[in-house]
C-alpha cells in the first residue's frame, strides 16, 4: 500500500513539473532591462514631440521659414513652384534640427538594446531614401495646400475633401513603390508554409491571397507581420526575423490575426476613423492658423494666409491636435487589434501558439509586457502583451465563436462562393492543380486546425504583443514608408507603425497633411504585433 501511494506522489509531482514547464512558454520573462527600455521609449515618445514643435516654432520666430521663402522667390516667379521649392528647403532644414534626436532615437538606442546590427550607412542611406520620397511626394502636396487655402475662404473642407483621395491613393502605392525601395519583397518561400497560409485563407473565405516575406533582418532583430494595400497591391508580408524565430503554428496565428483585419475590414474601417478625425482637425486648425498669424504673422513677416513662410504653423497647429487625439486614434487601434486577436482564435483555434507568440514578440523587442495604464491609454496601438496573452489563453472558441467573426467570416465566404464552385468542379474532372489545392486544405486543417488548442482547455496568461508602440503623432511622427493602419504600430503581431518604416524616417508630408489620423491608421491596424 505504502509503495502504491508513493508512486501515487510521485506521478503527481510529475505531472506538476510537467505543468510548470509548459506554463512558462506563456510567461512573459520580464528583465531589469525590458523595463529600462520601455520606460526610455516612453520618455522618448513625449521628448519627441516637444523637441518637435519646438523646431517649428524656432523656425517661425527667427523668421528662418521667411528666409527659406524669399530664397525660393528669388528662384521662381510662380506660386505653385515656388511653394514646392519652399517645402523642398523646409523638408532639408528641419531634417538637420531634427536630425541629433532621430539618431538617437532611430539608431542608437536600438543599438545600445541590442535589436539592429544596421550599419551607420546603410541607416543613413534609409534616412536619405526617406527625405526623397519626402522631397517628392511632400512637394506636390504642400503646394496643392497652399492653393487650396489661397482660393477658398472656407479652405479647411477643400483641404479635408481633397486628402481622402490622395490617403487611398498612398494606400494604394506605399507597397508597390515605397516600400520596395527599402527592402526587398518575394513570394513566400516555405512550400508547406506557404500551402498551409493559402489554406487557412481559403478556411477565411479569402481567395487569390498573396503572401509575402521582406528581409528586415537588414534593419532589425524584432519582428512583425502586417497587411496593407488595396486592390492589386493588397497583400500580407512576413518579416524574415518571424519566419527565423516563430514557429509553423504560431506563424500560422499570427497570420489569422492579419487575416482578421482584411476579412473583418479595419483597413477600409481606419480609413473612415481617420477621415473622421481629420474632418474635426482640418476645422479647428483653420480657426487656430487664422488666430496664430492675426497675432504673430508680422514677427514672423508672414505676408498672407498662403504665404508658404505660414506652413510652419499650420504643421505646429495641427501636430498640437495630433498629439491631444491620440488617446483616441490609439483606443480605436486597440479596439480593431483586439477583434483581430479573436478573430485568429475563431479561426484556427491555435491558442497556446497565440500566446506563445505573444511572449516572443514582448521578449523579442524588450518591451514592458504591462506597462503603466495611462501609458498605454495614451499611445499603445495594440493592448500590452500580458493582456493579449492572457485573452489568448482564456478565450474558448469551440465553445461558441465571436458573433461578430461568424457574421464577417459568412459575408466573406459567401462572396467567394462562386470561386470556389469553379474550383471544385474543375476538382471533379480531375485537374492536377484542384487535386493539389484539395491536399494542401486537408492538410492545413490536420495540421493547424486540428491542433491540441483546438480540443483542450488552455490555461495561461499570455496575449499577443506590440513590441514596439506606436511613436508619438507630433511633429516628427509621420513615417515614409508605413503610414499605416495597423499597423500594423507593433502591430498585433509585430512591430508598430514606426517597426515598419525603415528606421522611423521621419515625413514631413504627413505634417501637413497634416499628422492626419488617416496616414497612421493604414497600417497600424493591419499588424500583429
Amino acid at each position: 500500500m505504502r509503495r502504491w501511494l508513493w508512486i501515487s506522489l510521485l506521478l503527481l509531482w510529475c505531472a506538476a513539473a510537467s505543468a510548470a514547464t509548459a506554463d512558462r512558454r506563456f510567461v512573459v520573462h520580464t528583465t531589469p532591462e525590458m523595463i529600462r527600455h520601455s520606460r526610455l521609449q516612453d520618455v522618448l515618445y513625449f521628448v519627441d514631440v516637444v523637441y518637435g514643435l519646438a523646431m517649428l516654432f524656432l523656425v517661425l520666430q527667427t523668421r528662418i521659414s521667411a528666409r527659406l521663402r524669399d530664397a525660393a522667390a528669388r528662384t521662381v516667379r510662380w506660386r505653385f513652384p515656388l511653394a514646392m521649392l519652399y517645402f523642398a528647403l523646409l523638408t532639408l532644414v528641419m531634417s538637420a534640427m531634427e536630425f541629433p534626436l532621430t539618431l538617437y532615437q532611430d539608431f542608437i538606442v536600438p543599438h545600445q538594446f541590442d535589436l539592429t546590427n544596421q550599419s551607420f550607412v546603410s541607416w543613413l542611406g534609409d534616412i536619405g531614401k526617406g527625405i526623397g520620397v519626402n522631397l517628392v511626394i511632400g512637394s506636390f502636396v504642400a503646394a496643392l495646400a497652399l492653393l487650396g487655402i489661397r482660393l477658398f475662404r472656407q479652405w479647411w473642407v477643400v483641404l479635408w475633401i481633397g486628402s481622402i483621395p490622395l490617403i487611398i491613393l498612398g494606400v494604394v502605392i506605399t507597397p508597390l513603390i515605397i516600400d520596395p525601395l527599402f527592402n526587398k519583397f518575394e513570394p513566400l518561400k516555405d512550400p508547406v508554409l506557404r500551402r498551409d497560409l493559402l489554406a487557412e485563407a481559403a478556411h477565411a473565405g479569402i481567395q487569390g491571397s498573396r503572401v509575402y516575406q521582406v528581409d528586415k533582418s537588414k534593419q532589425t532583430k524584432t519582428m512583425n507581420a502586417y497587411v496593407t494595400g488595396i486592390g492589386p497591391s493588397k497583400r500580407i508580408v512576413l518579416w524574415d526575423t518571424l519566419l527565423a524565430k516563430m514557429d509553423h503554428d504560431e506563424i500560422l496565428a499570427v497570420m489569422g490575426h492579419e487575416m482578421g483585419h482584411y476579412v473583418l475590414g479595419h483597413l477600409w474601417k481606419g480609413i473612415a476613423f481617420g477621415v473622421a478625425v481629420a474632418l474635426v482637425i482640418f476645422f479647428f486648425a483653420q480657426k487656430l492658423y487664422r488666430w496664430g498669424l492675426a497675432r504673430w504673422g508680422a514677427r514672423w513677416a508672414i505676408a498672407d494666409r498662403a504665404d508658404p513662410a505660414a506652413l510652419p504653423w499650420l504643421m505646429l497647429v495641427a501636430a498640437v491636435m495630433g498629439f491631444l487625439l491620440s488617446p483616441v486614434t490609439s483606443g480605436f487601434s486597440r479596439a480593431i487589434e483586439h477583434q483581430a486577436d479573436k478573430f485568429s482564435l475563431d479561426l484556427t483555434h491555435l491558442n497556446e501558439p497565440m500566446a506563445s507568440s505573444f511572449v516572443k514578440f514582448a521578449e523579442d523587442s524588450k518591451a514592458d509586457p504591462d506597462p503603466p495604464r495611462f501609458i498605454e491609454w495614451w499611445r499603445y496601438s495594440h493592448p500590452a502583451a500580458q493582456r493579449r496573452i492572457d485573452f489568448a489563453l482564456r478565450y474558448h472558441p469551440w465553445k461558441g465563436p465571436d458573433p461578430y467573426t461568424l457574421r464577417a467570416l459568412s459575408r466573406r465566404r459567401s462572396t467567394s462562393s462562386s470561386q470556389r464552385a469553379t474550383e471544385n468542379l474543375a476538382s471533379s474532372s480531375g485537374s492536377k492543380a484542384s487535386a493539389s489545392d484539395n491536399v494542401f486544405l486537408s492538410h492545413a486543417r490536420t495540421t493547424a486546425f486540428s491542433s491540441p488548442a483546438f480540443t483542450e482547455t488552455v490555461r495561461g496568461e499570455s496575449s499577443m504583443y506590440d513590441t514596439s508602440p506606436r511613436t508619438s503623432p507630433g511633429p516628427t511622427v509621420a513615417r515614409t514608408a508605413s503610414l499605416a493602419m495597423m499597423s500594423r504600430c507593433p502591430s498585433s503581431t509585430a512591430k508598430s507603425v514606426e517597426s515598419r518604416s525603415p528606421a522611423r524616417i521621419r515625413v514631413l508630408v504627413a505634417r501637413t497633411v497634416f499628422t492626419s489620423p488617416i496616414f497612421s491608421m493604414r497600417r497600424r491596424s493591419s499588424s500583429v504585433k
